[in-house]
């Protein structure tokens, strides 16, 4: 797999609001592996807003399956974010290791074609996600709070990477 596959998107969004159900099931998606911080939430608010909890029942009640999948050093806090839909959730996830992303999959009992990886960032949800050969999703940031490293070093190199993508604004 080459290194341009590695970190190109299937699609960039705006939002995780924008996948619909009627969408992800013209992609031929039953499945979502969505990140936690800055995706479905802003960094370390584990908390959903009224929106993002409407578009993530309005998902289980057309059948998507769903995970979350995180990086994230706050499992508890993770976990309690979604416990009350019954999504399952993995932190401490080693993105873009694939052993987190088969775990995923184990949880929702899907393949990798049929599933989506969804997040805001390029190096860890992206590449994860293609190197797994799902479909990618990449979301813009929901909060500027980043993790320090990933402010200092993923960020800067990920801008010119992504600023024509953003531009043809891939999402079909």
């Amino acid at each position: 797999m080459s290194l341009s596959h590695l970190i190109r998107p299937d699609h960039c969004l705006d939002t995780v609001l924008e996948l619909t159900p009627e969408r992800l099931a013209g992609w031929g998606i039953r499945a979502l592996i969505m990140d936690a911080d800055n995706t479905l939430v802003p960094r370390n608010a584990y908390h959903l807003d009224t929106a993002t909890r409407a578009w993530l029942e309005a998902l289980i009640a057309d059948g998507v399956r769903l995970c979350v999948l995180s990086n994230s050093a706050q499992p508890r806090k993770v976990a309690r974010m979604v416990a009350e839909l019954g999504i399952p959730t993995l932190a401490l996830a080693r993105k873009p290791a694939r052993a987190g992303f088969r775990r995923a999959l184990a949880a929702m009992a899907v393949e990798a074609g049929e599933t989506a990886m969804v997040g805001d960032q390029l190096f860890t949800d992206i590449v994860g996600g293609n190197r797994m050969g799902m479909r990618t999703v990449l979301v813009r940031p929901c909060s500027t709070n980043d993790f320090i490293v990933y402010r200092l070093l993923g960020r800067p190199l990920e801008r010119p990477l992504l600023r024509r993508r953003w531009a043809e604004r891939r999402d079909d």
